[in-house]
């Protein structure tokens, strides 16, 4: 008797705990999370768990997550990846897509080109997980100062794949860590906590 018993809870268990995660997840979440971005088509981001530890700060108005100590540059995976890929850099007049794609070409044959690269914010993907990472490096070139932006995608298998895009450096439209970090403490309305 107490075996059927058992069996009972143990199947009860099974189909509960489920719906419970669904509850949490479509119902709950929803309703308590402060630190979100809904993108209009179904999908929606949440940040508190991460803003909530104190080591993270969200991006409200552009949906970043940005550490809030720079994390190290990812020398190893550079090191080890196959390939570099040039991104699509549409912001760009097609005369100086030309430019930016030589002045990749030329940075990035140079040995140990990413050793000074600066980290500057996450991506969290659909599922509110860190999908990438976003790195910066300034470096002159042809007599023009570039600013070089590394995008890490990290691979459900933990590998990562490496995107590079560039722009010319203007000191007054330039955002790096520090710039993204203080505009990111004041997108959202509500205050974010701080490192413990």
């Amino acid at each position: 008797m107490s075996f059927v018993r058992r069996r009972g809870i143990k199947a009860a268990f099974i189909l509960v705990v489920p719906l419970i995660y669904l509850a949490v997840n479509y119902a709950v979440k929803p309703m308590i999370s402060v630190f979100k971005k809904d993108f209009g088509n179904g999908v929606v981001i949440y940040a508190d768990e991460y803003v909530n530890t104190g080591r993270w700060v969200f991006d409200c108005r552009y949906s970043r997550l940005i550490s809030r100590q720079p994390l190290p540059a990812p020398i190893a995976e550079l090191q080890r990846a196959d390939k570099l890929t040039i991104g699509s850099m549409y912001n760009l007049p097609p005369s100086d897509v030309v430019l930016a794609k030589q002045a990749i070409r030329a940075i990035t044959a140079k040995s140990q080109w990413y050793k000074n690269l600066r980290y500057l914010y996450s991506v969290l993907d659909e599922y509110s997980n860190v999908a990438a990472h976003a790195f910066d490096l300034l470096v002159h070139h042809d007599g023009r100062q570039w600013a070089f932006h590394v995008w890490q995608d990290i691979q459900p298998n933990g590998t990562s794949g490496f995107t590079i895009f560039a722009e010319l450096y203007a000191p007054e439209n330039y955002i790096d860590y520090t710039k993204a970090l203080e505009a990111a403490a004041r997108s959202c309305p509500t205050p974010q906590r701080k490192s413990p």
